[in-house]
């Protein structure tokens, strides 16, 4: 509880006076609290590509992940993801180029945004995404003159580039069918041709209303009627990409099949000098006399688009394919997968994320420094591909950081040391039917420097296991003939007296979860009569749900329990494990949790399928939620992991569409007061964003004076290790310009450090 009187070691400071002692001993009303909005960042894997264009020398790229533009002058990149003022989507389907070299990106929720050249959103398009129809993506882009064709699942969007409005909407272009997929547009010798499941329709641009299902006819050539997936001008001819293989036409009615074309076309990219096949038989280049060309022979792309008479780039779910002299792909900057399970962050700093058992990438987990991402591979880290992958990651014992997978043992980071530990070289068990194939879940830290790991599968029932800092293995099995036969406890936390809690998150083989197992050591790892509980839904003090998804113990040694439908704090009497008592968390009824982890102040951050709560330190109120549509926002409602960094001030969430950053401004706390560090200063008011004073022990308090020693501001510090204060005196008001001594002390008096600041009134 915050005291109003304090006593402490005074200050040092010349400009203080007797009487400013005084005041320091005084209480004031608290001030309002400043609040400090987090600042958002995302990170997405960019290496699942759609669609390709160049422009103004660059490659453009609408990825999974957002856009990215490559200099292949400068082997450089640009890329671009959703939030304020970026793409209003994080996945972007179609891309393309109008005539003022601006990059239009069509995105899988129907927005339509404009780019720079320099990569900055100038203009968004949401008429698509606000439509009633079910489905809105945009599926291809085409650009003619000033007007803009957007191919959806609907039927074609006609748009302004002049205004960036709508035109009109072509849903009946196919005789007794409406609301129709689109596959391309394209506009020759008068007419506008769509692509389409039934052929290829086309009407005059010059009819009254192409709204109108008279205004179309169906181009009746063999080969036709089985679809078209493209359509493209080139040299004077409209050809047509279908599942047939490729077809010309000089008039726009009566196509004849190309010979050298019977794979199915995919794609067609026209340049100036030839016309690109995309087909299942790989790329040809198709020149103005006609002769063919087979330039790459591989997996069918997603898209190509010429660079040069001699370079183009092709579109794949693993990077950019450059296709020259020499074929390499070429990899944009970030994570390798979008798909993320589970999130810890070491004491270094360094964020670690895994893809889940179910990810079948080549991708086993991958590091983020805060500024590049380190992305390891199978081959990289020395262990065979397995067909699951590393699903939990915990940052344990302070630089150390257990990976565990689903079949392959762990994965040991210690600094740049990695170890790999499997069935032949660690304590870890199997399964029945295949001793040497070892699921690790989570893994804690003891007091003692012991890593506790779990086994959620092993054979023999020996599901925690520790590795003492001398490479000793020890196991524990259930031991309790009330407890589970089986079951998947894989996350772990170790509260202050060394009681480990695990959960069941995953389940036994028939599906059913058993809740909340309780272990205590008593002090000794060989101890056979160690106290043992669990807790279900079934017992006097239940659960919420016997599926425990996380388990952790935050700042003040609490247990907290996330679940199915909810999230529990545990309250035990260490001495006797069946003495356990559950409160729920009434906010968080009925949500399902997916993570929780706790920041430098004990705010909980709780990961759910309906976004980001921000609790209280004890749970009990909602500080704020995050989701697609807050500030900032998420870039998905669903997240699947929470990280806090501490130290930094940084919680990482894991969503289907990648990994995002906030930076809360709340950072742990020092030990001890050093010199102060202010910034800005001199600070010119008012202020577009807090003044902050930094270097603070936790539950600092702040009194800030005038040189005469009045005061005129006591707060206590926001943020951890930083207080925020926007220039005001206690009733709100702006200071005049002049020199302010900056006073901060623990909350029990017994440190405090002294400081100015130089305020400019504007």
């Amino acid at each position: 509880m915050r005291r109003n009187n304090h006593s402490f070691a005074l200050p040092s400071l010349e400009l203080l006076t007797c009487s400013t002692f005084l005041l320091l001993l005084t209480g004031l009303a608290p001030a309002q609290i400043l609040t400090q909005k987090p600042t958002a960042k995302n990170y997405s894997s960019m290496y699942d590509i759609n669609a390709l264009t160049v422009a103004d020398g660059k490659v453009w790229a609408a990825t999974s992940g957002g856009v990215f533009s490559y200099s292949p002058q400068s082997d450089s990149f640009t890329q671009i993801t959703s939030g304020r003022g970026a793409l209003s989507n994080l996945v972007a389907t179609a891309i393309a180029v109008d005539n003022g070299g601006n990059v239009l990106v069509g995105e899988v929720n129907g927005s339509i945004d404009e780019l720079s050249q320099s990569g900055t959103v100038d203009t968004s398009q949401h008429d698509i995404t606000n439509s009633s129809f079910l489905s809105d993506t945009v599926v291809s882009m085409t650009v003619s003159g000033d007007t803009l064709y957007a191919c959806t699942p609907f039927g074609v969007v006609v748009i302004s580039l002049a205004n960036f409005q709508t035109l009109d909407t072509y849903l009946h272009f196919v005789p007794g069918q409406s609301s129709l997929k689109a596959n391309g547009v394209a506009t020759f010798d008068g007419n506008i041709y769509v692509a389409n499941q039934f052929g290829l329709s086309y009407a005059p641009l010059s009819a009254l209303n192409l709204a109108a299902p008279t205004s179309w006819d169906i181009a009746d050539s063999g080969g036709l009627s089985s679809g078209v997936n493209v359509v493209k001008v080139f040299n004077g001819a409209l050809y047509a990409g279908t599942p047939q293989g490729l077809f010309m036409s000089t008039d726009g009615v009566t196509f004849q099949q190309v010979a050298s074309f019977s794979s199915p076309v995919n794609g067609l990219t026209p340049g100036q000098n030839s016309l690109l096949v995309n087909s299942t038989a790989g790329i040809y280049e198709l020149d103005q006399n006609l002769p063919t060309k087979q330039i790459y022979i591989g997996a069918q792309l997603n898209d190509v688009a010429q660079y040069s008479d001699t370079l183009i780039y092709g579109a794949t779910s693993s990077g950019l394919l450059s296709i020259g002299s020499t074929v390499s792909t070429i990899l944009p900057p970030g994570p390798a997968t979008n798909s993320i399970a589970s999130l810890a962050v070491d004491g270094n700093g360094n964020l670690w994320c895994v893809p889940g058992y179910h990810f079948q990438g080549n991708t086993t987990f991958m590091e983020f420094n805060g500024t590049t991402w380190k992305n390891y591979t199978w081959s990289s880290i020395g262990v065979p591909q397995s067909q699951y992958n590393y699903f939990s990651a915990s940052a344990v014992c302070g630089d150390k950081v257990i990976l565990g997978s689903w079949g392959s043992g762990l994965a040991m980071f210690h600094g740049d040391s990695l170890s790999i530990l499997n069935h032949s070289n660690s304590g870890l068990t199997g399964v029945q039917e295949n001793p040497s194939f070892i699921l690790v879940g989570g893994a804690a830290c003891d007091a003692n420097g012991d890593i506790w790991i779990t086994d959620p599968r092993a054979y023999n029932g020996n599901v925690l296991n520790v590795l003492t800092p001398g490479g000793t293995w020890y196991s524990f099995n259930y031991g309790n003939s009330t407890g589970p036969s089986s079951g998947g406890f894989n996350t772990i936390a170790i509260d202050a007296l060394g009681g480990v809690w695990s959960g069941d998150g995953q389940g036994d083989e028939q599906g059913s979860y058993h809740g909340l197992m309780y272990y205590n050591p008593g002090g000794s790892l060989t101890n056979s009569a160690n106290a043992q509980g669990f807790l279900e839904t079934a017992e006097n003090s239940p659960l919420l749900s016997d599926q425990v998804t996380d388990v952790i113990v935050d700042a003040e040694q609490n247990v907290w329990v996330g679940t199915a439908l909810g999230m529990d704090e545990v309250y035990y009497d260490p001495s006797s494990p069946g003495q356990i008592s559950i409160i729920y968390v009434y906010p968080l009824l009925n949500q399902f949790i997916n993570g929780i982890d706790y920041d430098a102040v004990d705010h909980k951050w709780v990961a759910t399928n309906a976004g980001v709560f921000e609790m209280s330190t004890s749970a009990d109120s909602i500080i704020a939620q995050y989701n697609t549509t807050s500030d900032p926002p998420l870039p998905s409602n669903q997240v699947l992991a929470v990280a806090c960094d501490r130290a930094h001030g940084i919680v990482y969430f894991a969503t289907p569409d990648g990994i995002t950053d906030f930076n809360i401004g709340v950072v742990q706390p020092v030990q001890s007061f050093s010199k102060l560090k202010i910034f800005p200063d001199p600070a010119k008011i008012p202020l577009p964003s807090p003044i902050q004073i930094q270097g603070l022990v936790a539950n600092s308090d702040i009194k800030i004076f005038t040189v005469s020693g009045r005061l005129v501001k006591q707060f206590q510090a926001q943020g951890g290790s930083i207080a925020y204060w926007n220039g005001t005196d206690q009733s709100g008001n702006l200071l005049p310009s002049g020199v302010y001594i900056i006073v901060a002390y623990s909350s029990d008096g017994s440190q405090s450090t002294v400081s100015k600041i130089a305020l400019i009134r504007q």
